[in-house]
């Protein structure tokens, strides 16, 4: 059953072919979108198909997955609920990740693409072409900057228009302080990048203040025992440093308040335990969840606000004004589909709401206004906490 919600429109992206949402962000009457999609698909009519009962493609290529794969497309929509939305940038991709400033003017765009009908090359690890475009008009013209097509975006993050990082596989982070036309390698904190070559943080957030934080998991380091590590990265630092050790945990987010005038809260979102283990086929993943905090002063104290049911698959968090807290989870241990659950709390975490939701396409929630959207098919819905 869905709680508090109120529809804004029935007919959100209609018109924008294939379907799907994608990432939204709702301002008054405007929205602006970050989707990837397939390519669109038709079918033949009835009269020109060999057997009646079998549906067929209008063309070849469409039954060839690898090649609907490389066929799938990054794009930029901008619009009005009134007048609908309008591609403003297309390009080819599977992956994509954008950051935009507050009043929409500035937008970065990632997008990531894998040749899907290339051969196998002998480690595995297909190449990614990633590139990176600007919009300094509210998305409606874009450049290309300067970006070597090996190093996969998985985040953009910055502080302005002009400053900030980009994070990738490895993991690896660069900095820009000219609106990306160049970049500086960052080294990440000590183990961040042993393991697999497509590694990544297990977590990242940018404070308020533009305090960079990663979160990732090590078996050990010095003193240090199956523990997730939290670094802290200001802009005027060359290296990172260490800000809290939460031990015996797995971080699944990192989220800081939206306060701006001096100090703040950060909340983990973690699994209590190890890593799960895919080379164990009786470790299904299944972990007691917590939700930790702590300031963003030097070696703050870390308090543990709540534990979730070990039967919860965690999945996101957000943090908004005046103690509103949203834990995104999946319960998939019973019968029939898995259900996605929606955890509120609207007093610091010191009591929760527990709100079944249904499946959503789509949404986000604006820490600014403490609302939060959910698309469901065409129909968008909001709630203000």
């Amino acid at each position: 059953m869905t709680t508090g919600w109120e529809t804004v429109t029935t007919t959100f992206a209609k018109g924008d072919k294939p379907y799907g949402g994608g990432a939204f962000r709702v301002r008054g009457n405007d929205i602006i979108s970050l989707k990837t999609s397939g390519p669109e698909l038709k079918f033949k009519p009835a009269r020109e198909l060999k057997d009646p009962d079998v549906a067929e493609f209008t063309e070849a290529w469409m039954d060839d997955s690898s090649e609907r794969l490389n066929r799938r497309t990054v794009a930029f929509l901008k619009g009005t609920f009134n007048g609908g939305l309008t591609r403003t940038f297309q390009q080819r991709g599977q992956d994509a990740a954008w950051w935009y400033s507050k009043d929409w003017r500035t937008v970065y765009v990632s997008t990531g693409w894998m040749d899907y009908k290339a051969p196998q090359p002998a480690d595995g690890l297909a190449p990614q072409i990633t590139k990176l475009w600007r919009s300094s008009d509210g998305g409606q013209n874009w450049t290309q900057l300067n970006w070597q097509e090996d190093h996969n975006i998985g985040q953009l993050l910055f502080l302005d228009s002009l400053r900030g990082y980009a994070i990738g596989w490895g993991p690896h982070a660069w900095r820009t302080a000219d609106g990306g036309q160049s970049w500086h390698e960052i080294k990440v904190p000590p183990l961040a990048d042993v393991g697999k070559p497509r590694k990544t943080f297990d977590a990242v957030n940018l404070g308020p203040d533009g305090v960079l934080r990663v979160a990732y998991y090590v078996e050990q380091l010095g003193e240090v025992k199956t523990s997730s590590l939290i670094y802290r990265l200001a802009w005027d630092q060359q290296d990172f440093e260490p800000d809290v050790v939460l031990p015996n945990q797995t971080v699944v987010d990192l989220q800081s308040s939206p306060e701006t005038t001096g100090s703040y809260s950060l909340y983990a979102l973690s699994r209590l335990g190890a890593p799960r283990n895919w080379d164990d086929a009786n470790d299904k993943g299944h972990r007691t969840g917590a939700l930790s905090t702590w300031g963003n002063s030097q070696r703050p104290d870390v308090h543990q606000l709540h534990t979730f049911d070990e039967h919860l698959m965690l999945d996101g968090l957000s943090v908004g004004q005046q103690g509103a807290l949203l834990v995104y989870a999946t319960d998939a241990t019973g019968d029939g589909a898995p259900r996605d659950l929606t955890f509120i709390s609207k007093n610091f975490g010191k009591s929760w709401d527990n709100l079944k939701d249904g499946t959503a396409q789509g949404g986000y929630f604006d820490p600014d206004t403490n609302t939060q959207y959910a698309l469901f098919a065409y129909t968008l819905k909001k709630r203000k906490l």
